[in-house]
């Protein structure tokens, strides 16, 4: 397996005073945000589900046994958050392509929801060769969907949101306010926050926290490189996570605030031809608090590499998930 250099490679862990679970971040927060305007929006609901962007792939969903969402974070470096400087993301040339940053899988049945992290760079099977998940989406939806089914899970439906799109989200209900324990920045990310305490932050500067993987602390006046902390980033995208669903709730009071949230949140989602806004809003209700990290043998170097266990079927195989028949 020949693979490109890895501009992300490597997982650092923001400094921050609570972990909070979950990669899913940017995933989960546009779909909190969505159940909420379904739920205020009123007549405008029409409208906002036909800002819902589909991709062209047919997961001829099967509910009998169950629902499996596969919820995706890309990384494409063609459309950048407005204003974003492309230094701190590297441009189309760079980084060519689409990528599966963040990959979420939520199996729905009537005994509960378990919610599954897989990790990015786990090894998956495309066209029969060994390859990372993380580069599958480069194919398109279809091939990231065939790659899971060789580790065991099928997906019903699919739902993916880009930098951008976070990025908007985020800036539409007013930025956050974040906790920040010791300053922190991170060249790699565009993060730089070079003073302690609570602070607000902007679109940008909070996909900078989610996206951080190489971060430095300000200790004793030098920048300090953090040691590597595999589920360090992890953890910055639950902390963001929580600041937006506060600001969010926050917004539902003020009607436009909510509507310049529903117009984002609608704008930056794309589903499969079958998932409907109504659809959505049943995933956004559902509880996703507990995120379950799919067991792997990580492989850190220049191109890391997860490579799968007998933990990594045992786990999805517990959580009720087959792609058999």
């Amino acid at each position: 397996m020949t693979e490109p250099h890895d501009p992300d490679a490597g997982q650092g862990c923001p400094g921050r005073r609570r972990p909070f679970p979950g990669r899913q971040g940017w995933t989960r927060v546009a779909l909190a945000v969505l159940v909420l305007l379904l739920v205020t929006a009123g007549a405008d609901v029409a409208l906002l589900a036909g800002r819902v962007d589909e991709v062209a792939v047919d997961l001829a969903a099967d509910d009998s046994d169950g629902r499996t969402w596969v919820l995706v974070g890309l990384d494409s470096r063609d459309r950048l958050p407005a204003g974003a400087d492309p230094a701190d993301f590297g441009t189309p040339d760079d980084v060519p392509g689409t990528r599966a940053d963040v990959v979420l899988v939520v199996h729905q049945t009537d005994a509960g929801t378990r919610v599954l992290s897989v990790p990015r760079d786990l090894l998956v099977l495309q066209d029969g060769r060994p390859t990372r998940l993380t580069l599958t989406w480069r194919d398109g939806p279809r091939a990231t969907v065939d790659a899971l089914c060789s580790i065991g899970i099928d997906a019903d439906h699919l739902v993916a949101v880009d930098f951008a799109g976070f990025a908007e989200v985020v800036d539409a209900a007013g930025g956050l306010t974040v906790d920040v324990p010791v300053p922190v920045r991170d060249p790699g990310a565009g993060l730089d926050l070079p003073q302690a305490g609570v602070q607000h932050v902007d679109g940008r500067t909070a996909l900078a926290l989610v996206r951080s993987r190489h971060p430095q602390h300000l200790v004793d006046g030098v920048w300090t490189p953090v040691p590597m902390d595999p589920e360090g980033r992890a953890s910055a995208a639950g902390t963001v996570l929580r600041a937006l669903v506060d600001a969010v709730r926050g917004s539902v009071v003020r009607p436009w605030r909510s509507q310049s949230v529903g117009w984002a949140t609608t704008g930056a989602l794309t589903v499969d031809a079958g998932t409907s806004v109504a659809d959505l809003a049943a995933l956004a209700g559902a509880d996703l608090s507990t995120v379950e990290v799919v067991p792997s043998d990580l492989r850190d170097s220049a191109v890391p590499v997860a490579l799968p266990t007998a933990g990594t079927r045992a786990a999805i195989e517990e959580a009720g998930l087959s792609c058999d028949g």
